[in-house]
């Protein structure tokens, strides 16, 4: 399994999530929108692009017809996904069993 960080992980998931309108902002604004967490531009195309060249992700890049600058749009692979789901067997493995010491009673 390749290991990937949080962020990356974040990335990934915003970009299943978006589907087609995964952009480099709206991939942004999905983390910030469930993080909380404001991340730069570059923050966010670093990992973006170390997951590009693992070939976790596809992308490809489409001018709009009101806009001026072609947009870069990505995709999860067959990779990333498998990625994913074996980090959230993982996770959820890890986790499994886990009781809050503090609220148990």
């Amino acid at each position: 399994m390749i290991e990937i960080t949080r962020k990356e992980e974040q990335i990934l998931i915003a970009i299943h999530f978006l589907g087609d309108q995964a952009s480099l902002l709206n991939i942004r604004d999905r983390i910030f929108k469930y993080t909380g967490k404001k991340f730069s531009v570059g923050t966010i195309y670093a990992p973006l692009n170390r997951l590009h060249l693992n070939e976790l992700l596809d992308s490809f890049t489409e001018r709009k017809s009101n806009s001026k600058k072609p947009v870069r749009y990505y995709k999860l692979t067959a990779k990333g996904y498998n990625a994913l789901e074996q980090l959230k067997k993982q996770t959820d493995e890890l986790w499994d069993g886990f009781v809050n010491p503090v609220f148990e009673k």
